[in-house]
C-alpha cells in the first residue's frame, strides 16, 4: 500500500496538466496558453522544431544512414511513411495510457511492441510516468512545445523530462556534412557536432528549460516535498530495445542561452 505522502504527491501532480495546448490543424497548428478552465488564451506560438532548424542546426545534410530507418515488422507499417505512422501510433497510445494512469493499462486490448519497450525501459530506470505530451511554452519567447513524457524519479525525488524518439536506428552520432566537411552546430552549441543525438538533446534542453520557468508549478512541487530540480533524458526506442542519453550539466548550463537564441 502506498503511503499517504506518496498518494498526496501523486494527486498533486495534477498541476502538471495545466499550461497550454496544441490548437489548429495543418499549417495553422500552434501552441497556445490556457486558462484555469482549459480554454485557449493569448497569442499562438510556433513550435520548437522549425526554430531549431533555422537558428541552431548547420546548413549541412545528415548522412543517408542517419536519415534511413530499418524496415518495420508488420504489413500495416510498410510503405514510405510506415515508420512515421508507427511512431505516431505509439506516441498516441503512450499518451492515452500514461494520462489515464497505471490502473487503465490492464484494460487495453492491444499494446504495441514499442509501447511495451518504452514503459519497460522507464520502469527499469526507476521512472514513474506522470503525464505525456505536456505542453510547455513561453509567450515572451513566442515559442512552445510538448514534453513527450514527464516522469517522477523516487530515488532522486525530482521530475525527469523524457524526449522520446522511435526509430533513428543508425548513425545517430554521424555528423552532417557540407562540401565534404563535418559540421558543428551554431552558438551556443558550436563546440558539438551537428548530428541526430545533439539535435534531439537541443530539443530536450529547450523543453526542460521551459518547464523550469513555470514558477507556480515548482512552488506546488516544493509544497509536496518534490525537489525543484528537473532532469532530462533522451530515449531512443526500436525493436532491438531502448537507449538513453542524459541531458548533462554542459547542456543544461546553455539551455537558457539557447532559448534566448530561438526568440
Amino acid at each position: 500500500m502506498r503511503s499517504n505522502h506518496a498518494l498526496r504527491r501523486r494527486a498533486g501532480f495534477a498541476a502538471l496538466y495545466v499550461s497550454g495546448k496544441l490548437v489548429g490543424s495543418g499549417r495553422w497548428r500552434a501552441f497556445q496558453a490556457t486558462t484555469s478552465h482549459g480554454k485557449p488564451t493569448g497569442v499562438r506560438l510556433r513550435g520548437v522544431t522549425k526554430r531549431l532548424e533555422h537558428k541552431l542546426f548547420s546548413a549541412g545534410a545528415l548522412p543517408s544512414i542517419a536519415r534511413r530507418a530499418d524496415p518495420k515488422p508488420g504489413g500495416h507499417w510498410k510503405g514510405p511513411n510506415g515508420g512515421r505512422n508507427r511512431g505516431a501510433k505509439v506516441d498516441a497510445q503512450l499518451t492515452r495510457l500514461i494520462n489515464a494512469g497505471p490502473s487503465a493499462w490492464k484494460n487495453v486490448a492491444h499494446v504495441y511492441v514499442l509501447t511495451r519497450i518504452v514503459l519497460t525501459a522507464l520502469r527499469e530506470r526507476g521512472l514513474e510516468p506522470v503525464v505525456a505530451q505536456r505542453v510547455v511554452l513561453s509567450e515572451a519567447h513566442r515559442i512552445g512545445t510538448a514534453a513527450d513524457i514527464v516522469c517522477y524519479s523516487a530515488s532522486q525525488n525530482r521530475l525527469v523530462v523524457v524526449e522520446l524518439k522511435c526509430g533513428h536506428d543508425h548513425g545517430r552520432k554521424a555528423s552532417a556534412t557540407l562540401h565534404g566537411r563535418a559540421c558543428a552546430m551554431r552558438a551556443p552549441f558550436s563546440k558539438v557536432s551537428d548530428c541526430v543525438v545533439h539535435r534531439h538533446l537541443a530539443q530536450l534542453a529547450v523543453t526542460r528549460e521551459l518547464l523550469l520557468r513555470e514558477t507556480a508549478l515548482l512552488t506546488k512541487l516544493a509544497e509536496l516535498g518534490v525537489g525543484v530540480a528537473v532532469d532530462g533524458l533522451l530515449l531512443y526506442a526500436n525493436d532491438e530495445g531502448a537507449e538513453f542519453f542524459a541531458l548533462d550539466t554542459w547542456w543544461q548550463k546553455r539551455s537558457a542561452k539557447l532559448l534566448a537564441t530561438l526568440a
